[in-house]
């Protein structure tokens, strides 16, 4: 049986970038990586091309993060490119369209991206948000997790 030969498909933005930054004069994978907060060996794994883990797993974590610092671009998820900042800004502030279903694609993700300031605005006004425990609330016990007129038979 003759085995069948992939067609080699080229690396993501992300990793070129990365790639770039490590080949610079005076940069090294150990710096790289702790300002990514990974190691150093998965630093020079990904830059050899032999990481062994999925690099999706990967690029969820540090493709954003590669992009922002080396980059200056941002790593957009829904379209699994890097873009610029300004063509971000645009996705995020452009209306929404029931007309077109990419772009409603488009907007609903950036309206649901972590990049985007009105959640990060939203997550750090989440943090003072109400942490107490639900037997702190009134009328709530502790294993009460349903609403009374759920638990009383819908009435």
């Amino acid at each position: 049986m003759r085995q069948e030969q992939l067609m080699p498909l080229p690396d993501p933005d992300w990793i070129e970038t990365l790639r770039a930054e490590a080949e610079k004069p005076g940069r090294t994978k150990a710096a790289i990586a702790k300002e990514l907060g990974i190691s150093r060996p998965a630093v020079s794994l990904i830059c050899a091309g032999k990481y062994t883990a999925r690099l999706n797993k990967v690029g969820v974590k540090i493709a954003a993060k590669v992009m922002a610092l080396y980059g200056r671009k941002v790593w957009c998820a829904h379209l699994r490119t890097s873009i610029s900042n300004d063509q971000c800004r645009e996705n995020h502030n452009a209306p929404m369209t029931m007309s077109d279903p990419v772009r409603l694609k488009q907007w609903a993700a950036c309206h649901a991206c972590p990049l985007n300031p009105k959640n990060m605005e939203e997550e750090s006004h989440a943090v003072g948000h109400d942490a107490r425990s639900p037997k702190d609330i009134p009328g709530r016990s502790g294993n009460d997790h349903h609403p009374a007129h759920l638990r009383n038979g819908g009435t």
